[in-house]
């Protein structure tokens, strides 16, 4: 049936802690030592055995297709795992797709995720297909309110008159500095967004950290850290109660469920800080009406 396909390109993830092994060798390009894969293991044997990500980004792709309405289908293609962003493109062109849009999941332009779905996805189709890759939208005003959704009803796990003396920490995945020195407009992008959300919603104390830097890293990463900016408030005294806010993802992972759910918030309490995550995007009404309307502005 002739229609526009719409591809969600996002990472991927395991599904089962045996595909854990085979999701690291082709993440790393190469085989995973298996300590690497049991370290790993461990983690997401903490997380519930998975990582949902397959399932919440297939989920996303349901619910816009539902937005879009009729003349769209909506696909998951994932870089590492399964259904790769190639066999998304090969349903869509069994399906009857006569033009296809690669949106990339992450909404911040980098060469280490987006540069990559843009490679995977440029070469597909035979050349007689209308096809467009999408690697940024970041300012979008609808995920920008979807942010400040997520933000506001976080907020209200505390009584409302200790609300304005939460400290909001928004954190995004840390790369190579070396990235941003030779132009990458990654951190400018996430800076952009939390400064919009800031301004909107009139913050008080909020900060950008960066977490889940590689940990066999050799060289400079960005900075400062999360846990680093959790040490800050805590010497501060101003707080004990904090809002750590997944801006650079979009939907719940080992990011978000070990690195933030575990590691930060076990670092928080035990300096006596109060901790809470703002929920992720996932399915949320108006992350899904903002992708909506990227797709239809690229038609």
């Amino acid at each position: 049936m002739s229609h526009t396909a719409v591809i969600l390109i996002a990472l991927g993830g395991p599904r089962h802690l045996n595909e854990i092994g085979p999701f690291m060798s082709a993440f790393m390009g190469k085989p995973a030592p298996q300590p690497v894969i049991d370290a790993i293991t461990e983690r997401y044997k903490l997380i519930g055995g998975r990582s949902p990500l397959p399932e919440l980004v297939a989920a996303q792709a349901a619910a816009l297709q539902r937005e879009l309405g009729s003349g769209f289908w909506v696909y998951p293609g994932f870089q590492y795992s399964s259904p790769s962003i190639a066999e998304a493109f090969d349903t869509a062109m069994t399906n009857g797709a006569t033009s296809v849009i690669g949106l990339s999941m992450s909404p911040y332009e980098t060469v280490v995720t987006t540069g990559l779905y843009r490679e995977s996805f440029t070469p597909l189709g035979d050349g007689k297909v209308a096809k467009k890759f999408i690697p940024s939208w970041h300012n979008h005003p609808l995920f920008i309110e979807a942010w400040q959704d997520r933000i506001f009803h976080g907020l209200k796990r505390y009584r409302e008159t200790l609300r304005k003396h939460a400290a909001i920490i928004f954190t995004s995945h840390s790369i190579p500095v070396r990235y941003i020195q030779a132009g990458d407009p990654y951190r400018s992008q996430i800076e952009e967004t939390a400064q919009r959300i800031a301004r909107n919603m009139a913050l008080q104390r909020w900060y950008i950290a960066w977490q889940s830097k590689g940990a066999r890293a050799t060289e400079p990463w960005l900075e400062p850290e999360v846990e680093t900016i959790i040490e800050m408030i805590s010497a501060e005294k101003k707080s004990q109660f904090v809002l750590e806010v997944p801006l650079g993802f979009t939907c719940d992972h080992m990011e978000t469920l070990y690195d933030i759910d575990i590691v930060h918030r076990r670092h928080a309490e035990s300096l006596g800080l109060i901790f809470e995550r703002a929920e992720s995007l996932n399915s949320s009404l108006f992350f899904i009406k903002a992708l909506a309307d990227i797709v239809r502005k690229a038609c």
